[in-house]
């Protein structure tokens, strides 16, 4: 069976969660227009990419913001190694654009 992040992590944040009342409920955990990706429950599958996950007890932001950390994560490796050719790096109509060095 395929786990959530917030069932790899077990952070008590999902809906009903031991910590949902106190923290809040994460946004991957609510993320139902997402559900399906990486075949996970709302965004579980595809936190990453979902602005404002509360990884490492804090706030993290876009994609862009938290990308280091992210693809760096337990989770996004099993759920990569896990899909295969099928794994979805980004939402659907989400980019992403590098930042560009300046010039000298």
């Amino acid at each position: 069976m395929k786990q959530n992040c917030w069932q790899m992590k077990a952070c008590g944040r999902e809906p009903g969660g031991s910590k949902a009342g106190q923290m809040g409920v994460c946004p991957a955990a609510k993320d139902k227009e997402h559900n399906g990706i990486n075949g996970g429950v709302n965004g579980g599958r595809i936190c990453w990419a979902v602005a404002g996950t509360f990884c490492g007890g804090i706030v993290q932001g876009t994609f862009a913001e938290k990308q280091a950390s992210c693809l760096a994560c337990d989770i996004y490796k099993k759920v990569k190694q896990e899909e295969g050719s099928s794994f979805h790096l980004m939402l659907p109509g989400q980019t992403y654009h590098r930042a560009q060095k300046a010039s000298v």
